[in-house]
């Protein structure tokens, strides 16, 4: 079925009523799993009643749910010519692109969604587009390992999501999934070589690993290793770079909460690292992920070291910004990034946040009007 173009009054009420829903309305739960997530509050992901300082944090009553992150419907056809010539990749990488920011953004002045792929500066400068003026579904960036490369995702006239690369300054792009299956959330292996991402293609979001051409798809999670209702889900993974390891999101549905599990890329050792907890991501030297939780009562970053042990709280958010997703850490390992909601939401919308990794410092980095969504650094 094609799927319509919805009105801006619509869009608009979307935004402001996730707002309202972030500050009042913390962790609702929603119940059917997503097409394609993107913002609304983090506030969803947790169901329990958080605990005192002096009690043990209840296991698997984290619910982060993805439907209640289902992406704006979008237009049905976008024919956009999609080259498949290979990417040259520069001698020693591009270092100049290193600690720069992508990021998808819709500046919701059209009657339907124009997502598009944009770079900046850390501090928000220098901000420019990188998807064609044409482009209206392109969402999901992730740097490659040597910055010259930006996997990403486009939402295609058959209904679907696939998966694309594009050179750094937006040309050359290369699709590289085809399948009727909505593929999304793409991160690249530490040497280059590879992509994860998240498919339906067995029925249930799970966890896949291809070449970087698109070519060995590897499925490396199921709901016999990891059961779930039709509710459940593995999302929001990351690679160790060490290549070593795959930390992901998953939730098994019906209330039972979100959980960090780690696995390799060959599919074994898979073991649980952390519970009511999500969206993990890799300090620069392996030895540590920060992720969202709300054992506090509100979403905050919290770290834990590679073996489990460590828990620590980073941030205090609460009530300054509501947290939505895409938690992110600097090539140097000094800095955090997020996007999420602020005092500021009924002017701007969402807006990418940036702090310490210490929790200190926090301040937006975009404060521009529409959606700042989807980020890697």
């Amino acid at each position: 079925m094609r799927k319509q173009f919805f009105l801006p009054v619509f869009l608009c009420g979307l935004v402001l009523l996730s707002a309202l829903a972030c500050r009042f309305l913390p962790f609702q739960k929603s119940d059917s799993p997503p097409l394609s997530p993107i913002p609304s509050s983090a506030n969803t992901f947790f169901s329990a009643t958080a605990p005192r300082a002096s009690e043990t944090p209840p296991v698997a009553t984290l619910l982060l749910s993805p439907e209640r992150f289902t992406e704006t419907p979008v237009p049905t056809v976008e024919t956009l010519p999609t080259p498949q010539e290979n990417l040259p990749l520069p001698a020693g990488g591009c270092p100049e692109n290193s600690g720069k920011i992508v990021f998808s953004y819709d500046p919701r002045d059209a009657p339907s969604v124009r997502y598009g792929i944009y770079l900046m500066d850390s501090d928000g400068s220098h901000r420019r587009r990188l998807s064609a003026e044409d482009a209206l579904t392109d969402r999901q960036p992730a740097w490659s390992p040597e910055h010259c490369r930006i996997a990403f995702v486009r939402f295609n006239h058959e209904g679907s999501d696939d998966i694309f690369l594009m050179n750094a300054d937006g040309g050359s792009v290369l699709q590289i999934t085809r399948h009727p299956a909505r593929d999304t959330f793409p991160d690249w292996s530490p040497d280059g070589t590879q992509i994860s991402f998240i498919s339906d293609r067995d029925g249930s979001r799970n966890l896949f690993v291809m070449d970087v051409n698109g070519e060995h798809v590897r499925q490396l999670t199921d709901a016999q290793s990891l059961p779930r209702s039709e509710k459940g889900y593995v999302q929001w993974q990351q690679w160790s770079p060490d290549g070593e390891e795959i930390a992901f999101t998953y939730n098994a549905g019906d209330g039972q909460g979100t959980s960090i599990y780690l696995i390799r890329p060959d599919g074994s050792g898979l073991r649980k690292l952390a519970s009511r907890a999500a969206e993990p991501v890799w300090s620069p030297d392996g030895s540590q992920i920060y992720f969202l939780s709300n054992l506090t009562g509100q979403v905050e970053i919290w770290r834990i070291r590679r073996d489990g042990s460590g828990l620590q709280q980073v941030s205090s958010l609460y009530p300054q910004v509501n947290v939505d997703h895409s938690l992110r850490i600097s090539p140097d390992g000094a800095q955090l990034a997020f996007y999420g909601v602020g005092p500021e939401v009924a002017e701007y919308g969402t807006e990418i946040y940036v702090l310490n990794v210490d929790g200190s410092n926090l301040r937006s980095i975009t404060l521009t009007r529409g959606q700042e969504e989807w980020l890697d650094w």
